[in-house]
């Protein structure tokens, strides 16, 4: 089930009735009871559910009931349920459903880490390998250049390790090669033409209907074009890659910062007033004169966890968070 087409509790409920069979228009109580007998059967059962939920982080949106209840369900002694839950914050269940962990429910994690360089590398080469034709050139990769290729995987892990990213590096580079060969064959057409347009006559006059020849730019062009081959075609160079992976990366901070929630920003900027006061402190003793880095001791949680409530009274603009929320 993919979550994301979720749109309230019941909507799940009657969902995964949907998805196992059960056909017919249900009330959540309904439902709710329905898949309580399936899943945790009050007697043995041979019979086993395997549920794969993904995108369940949207769940939350729509309340921690629905999502306790399901994985609830999943961890009970008499349970006839496999839940595997796909969801993008590794820590989850730990931050969002500590109840389960208070009843020794905790879930199995099987976290998948970000791809490193290697991998990016051998996933882009091996799709752009698998469109050569069969007795091509052997190792011949077609369409990005191997160094191209080299420099968006280590551009990719070393900011996200997000394999989509690389693909759309990738997409947006084969787009501009493809607009740099359709404009070079325009070009080319328009000379080919000109040369083979006789003086006398304008270009616009079927000069070359007799021998069946092309009669126009465009006609000439998609000859031209249709004649490359997976060996033949262009490839995007270090120089196409650079151009698109600059403007991918060149706001990274600011896109990871704009993905924070309000709490986090908060917190960051606790740290900076933290870390302001502690250098004009320090600058005081001295002399004058700020001491290097290394000597700037970091804070502690409990020290930062001040300076944010104390920001937070002093400005009343938000509420601060108790000391627990605050460490999670």
């Amino acid at each position: 089930v993919n979550c994301m087409s979720v749109k309230s509790s019941k909507d799940l409920y009657t969902t995964l009735l949907s998805s196992l069979g059960h056909e017919g228009d249900s009330s959540e109580a309904e439902a709710i009871s329905a898949l309580q007998t399936m899943f945790a059967p009050p007697t043995k059962s041979s019979t086993a559910y395997l549920v794969t939920l993904d995108e369940i982080d949207h769940i939350l949106t729509l309340g921690l009931e629905s999502l306790y209840r399901v994985f609830e369900w999943s961890l009970q002694k008499n349970s006839r349920l496999v839940l595997v839950g796909i969801a993008n914050a590794l820590d989850l269940t730990d931050r969002f459903l500590p109840r389960l962990k208070s009843k020794n429910l905790k879930p199995d994690l099987l976290p998948f880490l970000p791809y490193n360089a290697a991998q990016v590398k051998n996933i882009i080469t091996t799709r752009l390998k698998s469109l050569m034709p069969a007795g091509g050139k052997e190792g011949y990769v077609p369409f990005i250049h191997p160094a191209a290729i080299e420099l968006c995987s280590r551009k990719v892990s070393s900011q996200t390790g997000d394999i989509r990213k690389a693909f759309e590096i990738c997409r947006r580079a084969l787009d501009l090669i493809e607009a740099e060969t359709r404009s070079k064959h325009e070009e080319q057409a328009r000379e080919t033409l000109v040369q083979m347009t006789p003086s006398k006559r304008p270009l616009g006059e079927n000069i070359n209907g007799a021998s069946g020849g092309p009669r126009s730019v465009v006609q000439i062009m998609a000859n031209s074009l249709k004649a490359l081959t997976a060996e033949t075609a262009p490839r995007a160079s270090i120089g196409h890659l650079n151009k698109i992976t600059a403007a991918a990366f060149s706001n990274g901070t600011t896109q990871r910062l704009k993905t924070l929630n309000l709490q986090q920003k908060a917190a960051l900027c606790a740290l900076v007033a933290y870390e302001k006061r502690l250098r004009a402190a320090a600058k005081m003793t001295h002399g004058g004169s700020t001491p290097a880095k290394a000597k700037l001791l970091s804070p502690t949680i409990k020290t930062l966890f001040d300076a944010y409530c104390q920001l937070c009274t002093r400005d009343s603009v938000l509420h601060p968070l108790s000391s627990s929320e605050f460490r999670e």
